[in-house]
């Protein structure tokens, strides 16, 4: 796979993230980047800085989303991190931000999702916290349309249909929730030994399976009809991600594990042998393909020419392009500082990704041969 790099920023400080879309309804995309210091920055495609902002000064921005969520045909920019405030900006031609509103958490944001989850045609936020809060908000004033809370902070949600839309959060507390999205009803909860850090599902060949893992080193497989546990499988590190795949099928789920080795200070970087691993997960539960050594800070799957392929990049500061039916990795290359988001522009096969030392790198994907 031929890949060429076209350029590189570089910022003062680390950049924890990356999106791209029309911010001011110009017809241009941008890419819209933050950082651990509380700023947004905004590039243009080809790299030059547009606009730079303070958000929240010296506290990291953990996530941004780009959405029209007032349906007046220009994305306004979502943005939740350490300070527990999420901001709704308007963004005008000059690239200066306006205020739509905001809501206050009591602690750090730990997801933001975007769904119309009542089926009326506008999509609410659903947002959770470190607080222990999960809460869903009218995308028009952020005023609370249902709250619940949860013994410890909240780590990952999803929504799910079922004959009805549901959403599916877990904690640090160790559980696992089902509640009514309309409502906010708590539908059914299962309790496990130790924190719950993500949470996703599959279509399997035996039915809908939620798939959830954590810091017990285990990936639990719960039969969403019976909510029993059916089947576990063992990690030797923390259980990180879940993606599910391709949408709207989710037929197949990638697991990653996590390994913080990389904070004991007497070892070099680079001479971390990681136990942490990547699995493909397929409709019968089965393990298609396995990635062994490698610490992924983020997986992305993509279609492209209907060819799915796999984008990740790990704490070592690889970024990988692998072949999600075998696992083969088409594309490795290695850089000197952690990768923390990736994002790709189908259109013009641009691929771009952030760095822990503040760089964002931009490639041009050439044609693509599995």
């Amino acid at each position: 796979m031929k890949v060429k790099e076209i350029w590189n920023f570089k910022y003062i400080e680390p950049i924890l993230g990356i999106e791209l879309g029309d911010i001011n309804n110009n017809g241009e995309i941008d890419i819209i980047a933050y950082t651990r210091t509380g700023t947004l920055l905004i590039l243009s495609l080809n790299g030059k800085q547009m606009h730079q902002k303070i958000i929240s000064k010296n506290l990291p921005i953990w996530h941004i989303k780009l959405y029209d969520i007032d349906n007046d045909g220009n994305n306004e920019i979502i943005i939740g991190g350490m300070d527990g405030i999420l901001r709704i900006f308007k963004c005008n031609s000059n690239y200066d931000l306006v205020l739509l509103w905001d809501h206050k958490f009591n602690a750090s944001i730990s997801g933001i999702l975007i769904n119309d989850i009542d089926y009326n045609n506008i999509s609410e936020l659903i947002v959770f916290s470190l607080d222990k809060t999960i809460r869903v908000l009218n995308p028009l004033d952020g005023n609370l349309i249902w709250g619940q809370v949860f013994e410890d902070g909240v780590g990952d949600a999803i929504v799910y249909t079922d004959d009805k839309k549901i959403i599916l959060a877990c904690g640090n507390d160790g559980t696992i929730r089902g509640f009514n999205s309309i409502d906010g009803k708590l539908l059914w909860f299962k309790r496990f030994s130790n924190k719950i850090r993500c949470v996703s599902y599959l279509n399997s060949i035996r039915g809908c399976i939620i798939i959830c893992g954590g810091d017990d080193k285990k990936l639990h497989f719960i039969d969403k009809k019976t909510k029993k546990e059916i089947n576990t499988y063992e990690f030797k590190d923390y259980v990180w991600k879940c993606v599910s795949y391709p949408f709207p099928k989710f037929k197949k789920v990638l697991v990653s594990s996590y390994s913080f080795a990389h904070f004991n200070q007497s070892i070099t970087i680079e001479k971390i042998d990681y136990t942490s691993n990547l699995i493909c997960l397929n409709d019968s539960i089965g393990i298609l393909w396995e990635l062994k050594g490698y610490n992924f800070e983020v997986l992305r799957v993509f279609v492209i020419n209907d060819k799915i392929l796999i984008f990740a990049g790990t704490t070592n500061g690889n970024l990988m392009i692998i072949e999600e039916k075998t696992g083969k990795i088409l594309f490795n290359k290695k850089k000197k500082s952690c990768i923390n988001m990736i994002q790709f522009l189908i259109e013009n096969k641009y691929l771009f990704c952030c760095h822990d030392d503040g760089t964002i790198s931009a490639y041009k994907l050439g044609d693509i041969l599995v």
